[in-house]
């Protein structure tokens, strides 16, 4: 019988009996693929007919497995491999503020609410499920310590307006301000002189965009001054008291005696001995005297005084002062 084998088989002249026709009914098995999807009545295969393990991917119909089929995950949780190998995923829990980022060996959530913050469309803070963008936080700036600027050394983040792609680059401290001209139509900044700009602006290191220094006022600005008296008594520099001075080592001051000349040194060395000294100061017998430079010098200069109506020289009694106007080289 196809589709069937049974254990009694009969032939010709043989005789048929119930124990013959019984064996051919409790003996008889189905052959091996004889039973075809006609023959299985629709809908009639129920899980407790199917063997464990026998379903595996080939079997799955692609875009079958539904959502709703996969297992529960825990809340505001993302099913991730987060090793740094083949695996199965796992779910990663996600809390209020982090963003998922990869690393060389895993998948971190990371913490955002430190220097970036999330914002809703009207640009609000929320942490909820109104977020929709993430921007820079205040504390960007505000929460890190203060540093104290080396403008040589330091640098910033600017925007370049004539850029092109990512318009942000960086840019020196100096560079910035210095490229900024203190003008009425721009905002700029304007670097003040200190003495050596002021009296040595060839000195090292002193740059043209200094605006205040002798190298641009020329000798308008006052190179050295002093207000003193000498007691007349003596060549050391004891004899001299000072009471103000500018550029002015006053404790290497000296004086001779019998020629009443003074050699006064500069603390900063002036660039060139192009200048001249203008001052007024009394005199021991009460006359108005007038200083007169002797030998100008860019490490020091010599100066005798004189009575206004006679060519004599005379120590400075009283308080004696002086200025001194120059170039710069």
């Amino acid at each position: 019988m196809a589709g069937l084998t049974t254990t009694q088989t009969f032939s010709d002249g043989d005789t048929v009996t119930a124990a013959k026709l019984n064996n051919i009914i409790s003996n008889a098995s189905i052959d091996a693929d004889a039973v075809t999807e006609a023959k299985i009545l629709n809908a009639n295969v129920t899980l407790a007919k199917m063997a464990t393990l026998s379903v595996d991917t080939g079997q799955l119909v692609d875009d079958a497995v539904q959502n709703s089929k996969l297992n529960d995950m825990a809340a505001k949780t993302v099913k991730v491999n987060a090793t740094n190998a083949s695996a199965n995923p796992t779910d990663v829990p996600i809390v209020t503020s982090e963003l998922l980022a990869g690393t060389t060996t895993t998948i971190n959530a990371v913490s955002i609410t430190t220097d970036l913050e999330m914002a809703d469309s009207s640009d609000a803070i929320v942490t909820d499920s109104t977020a929709e963008k993430i921007r820079v936080a205040d504390t960007l700036i505000s929460g890190k310590s203060t540093v104290t600027v080396v403008p040589a050394n330091d640098t910033v983040l600017v925007y370049d307006a004539d850029g092109s792609g990512n318009k942000l680059g960086k840019a020196t401290v100096t560079a910035m301000m210095q490229s900024l001209p203190a003008e009425i139509t721009t905002s700029g900044v304007v670097r003040l002189a200190t003495l050596v700009r002021s009296v040595a602006p060839n000195a090292s290191g002193i740059d043209d965009a200094d605006v205040l220094t002798a190298k641009i006022a020329g000798p308008m600005i006052a190179k050295a001054w002093g207000k003193f008296s000498h007691d007349g008594l003596g060549t050391d520099q004891t004899f001299f008291s000072w009471d103000d001075s500018f550029n002015i080592n006053e404790a290497t001051c000296s004086a001779v005696l019998g020629t009443k000349v003074m050699t006064i040194p500069f603390t900063n060395a002036l660039p060139s001995t192009k200048y001249i000294l203008v001052g007024t100061c009394w005199g021991d017998v009460g006359y108005q005297l007038m200083p007169i430079l002797v030998t100008p010098g860019t490490a020091n200069f010599t100066i005798k005084f004189y009575k206004y109506s006679a060519p004599t020289t005379y120590w400075p009694k009283t308080e004696a002062n002086f200025v001194i106007y120059g170039l710069t080289s």
